[in-house]
């Protein structure tokens, strides 16, 4: 047996391809893509082809059920506020020839909007019954897999994407993993599939074995409060985890998982203020503005942007407070949010040295303009009493006189002006 042959049959072991033994899991795909609005979004006009609308009834009690989690998570303020806004868009038919049972027929699709003009696209996959399978899964998740989610997902909103955003792709994209069964407590599941739980955290598509101290760190990052779940992020891929639970948790059958939820809204928080600050910087990072006032101008839209900016950032519960401080460095937010100040720092900087500039440019002509006409005057007195009755000499003297001494000015401060 070759060595890919050999890696294979060790996957087979942690990963959870079918064998004697496995534990069968409900998987969830919450698939996320950043994208930036052209202007104020009202609403769909209409759907594109292939797209079914969701039922009041599913959409209404979807939207109730997030904004209390808001309210809970984030605070009264925060949701009172009303910057964040859930727009379902449909369900999108996406079972693909090629594919498994097990692989998802449908997505449910929302868009989720922000005052700043940012948006993400939440997409919901549920997949059958099946082991776990992280190799597996982590191709369905792939970007660029041709039969993928992302690809089949995107070519089936990428019209109305383009009609709301004005662009033909994503700004980012992040998926979550949401694993749930009802056979066996966490342990039972972590001490089977240990590793391809990782591996699909890191969408790790590598046919060696992951070091074990890798696998147990990971592990150990668990942000989930709730006995028997596991809460885990990384800079690729969020996944949520939960052993044997209660017949409640499926309320009113079409619901996601109440207990995923908070866990999505922290990272849907956090994809918006990365997207917001990758605008400010995008901005910024354009030629500077020739003058005084065009800066003054950028610096205020950007001091805007960040005041919104500052309105995504909230003040979550332990989960999200933990997620966020986690999360922050993972998705580069700190270095974006420190990059966007220095930008900015340096916009001050060029509107304190043209206004110095232009008050110098301002000083020379007033030294100029007075310091000639005081000569010119000196200059009426004497000829006016060396020509006493010839007006028209009297007025030569003093403007050649005042010509003379603006160019001798001239001469002298300019080499100090440049």
């Amino acid at each position: 047996m070759d060595n890919r042959a050999e890696h294979l049959s060790d996957a087979n072991l942690v990963q959870g391809n079918v064998q004697q033994g496995d534990i069968t899991v409900d998987p969830i795909f919450v698939l996320l893509f950043s994208i930036q609005l052209t202007g104020t979004f009202n609403g769909f006009a209409s759907l594109a082809q292939g797209i079914a609308p969701l039922t009041a009834e599913h959409s209404e009690a979807y939207d109730t059920k997030l904004s209390e989690l808001e309210r809970h998570v984030f605070g009264e303020d925060f949701a009172a506020a009303g910057r964040t806004k859930r727009w379902p868009l449909g369900r999108i038919s996406i079972r693909h020839a090629g594919r498994d049972a097990g692989f998802p027929s449908y997505a449910d699709v929302y868009l989720v909007t922000h005052a700043t003009g940012t948006a993400i696209w939440e997409a919901w996959f549920f997949g059958a019954s099946q082991p776990l399978d992280a190799l597996r899964w982590i191709e369905w998740l792939d970007p660029d897999v041709e039969d993928g989610l992302p690809a089949l997902l995107w070519r089936a909103i990428a019209s109305t994407n383009g009609a709301i955003s004005g662009e033909s792709t994503y700004r980012g994209f992040f998926p979550l993993s949401i694993i749930r069964t009802q056979q066996a407590p966490l342990e039972a599941v972590i001490e089977r599939y240990g590793e391809g739980v990782v591996r699909l955290l890191l969408r790790s598509r590598s046919m060696q074995r992951l070091r074990p101290d890798i696998v147990q760190k990971e592990l150990s990052q668990n942000y989930c409060v709730q006995e028997g779940g596991l809460t885990l992020i990384s800079r690729r891929s969020g996944l949520d985890l939960h052993g044997r639970q209660q017949v409640e948790e499926k309320e009113k059958g079409f619901l996601p998982l109440s207990s995923a939820l908070p866990f999505l809204i922290s990272i849907e928080s956090l994809l918006i203020e990365r997207t917001v600050l990758e605008t400010l910087y995008g901005r910024l990072s354009k030629t500077m503005p020739k003058t005084v006032e065009d800066l003054l101008t950028l610096k205020q839209q950007i001091l805007d942007g960040l005041e919104e900016y500052y309105g995504a950032i909230t003040k979550p519960n332990r989960i999200g407070d933990e997620v966020a401080a986690a999360a922050e460095p993972l998705l580069g937010i700190d270095n974006l949010y420190h990059a966007v100040m220095t930008r900015l720092d340096a916009v001050s900087f060029a509107i304190t040295t043209r206004y110095q500039k232009r008050m110098t440019v301002l000083q020379f002509w007033l030294t100029l303009v007075f310091g000639a006409t005081e000569i010119g005057f000196i200059a009426s007195g004497i000829a006016t009493w060396h020509y006493r009755t010839e007006l028209a000499m009297v007025l030569a003297w003093t403007v050649g006189t005042a010509i003379v001494a603006a160019i001798i000015i001239a001469s002298l401060l300019r080499g100090k002006l440049d």
